[in-house]
């Protein structure tokens, strides 16, 4: 299978917008497992976008285009994918899990489900693994995609 994050813009909006589709009618946990199982394909880079500037962090398109993903750049892409599906309860929190690694998690339904940690742990992972330090302010993130 190729990685879609490999390919040109182009075919990467398309599969992003056929992953949007293909979701759209399924329930929460479905649409979680799945955004990130797609998410975690993103080849990553140390650091992309700072936290403290969520004002000068990229839209959905815009971060699809540029195709630069650091933990926190790919946990944004989760966010703007859920948002775009229809998820309203959406957090986004920042930390460190027990090996002292940061960590940019997307919570959602209170933490029923997390996402943008390790592959096919959406479900499993609860956030008492984690020593949570900020949450995202994501108030200048969604008018980017309204």
């Amino acid at each position: 299978m190729i990685n879609v994050f490999q390919l040109n813009y182009e075919p990467r909006l398309k599969d992003w917008y056929d992953l949007r589709s293909e979701l759209s009618d399924k329930d929460t946990q479905t649409k979680c497992v799945e955004v990130d199982k797609w998410w975690q394909q993103a080849p990553m880079v140390n650091h992309y976008l700072h936290p403290l500037d969520t004002k000068s962090w990229p839209g959905p398109w815009e971060l699809l285009v540029e195709n630069n993903y650091c933990n926190l750049a790919r946990g944004l892409g989760m966010y703007y994918t859920l948002a775009l599906l229809g998820i309203e309860s959406i957090d986004f929190l920042l930390g460190k899990d027990d090996n002292d690694e940061e960590v940019a998690l997307v919570v959602v339904d209170r933490a029923k489900y997390v996402l943008n940690y390790w592959p096919d742990s959406v479900i499993s992972t609860s956030l008492t693994d984690f020593k949570i330090t900020n949450q995202i302010d994501l108030t200048q993130v969604i008018k980017k995609i309204k």
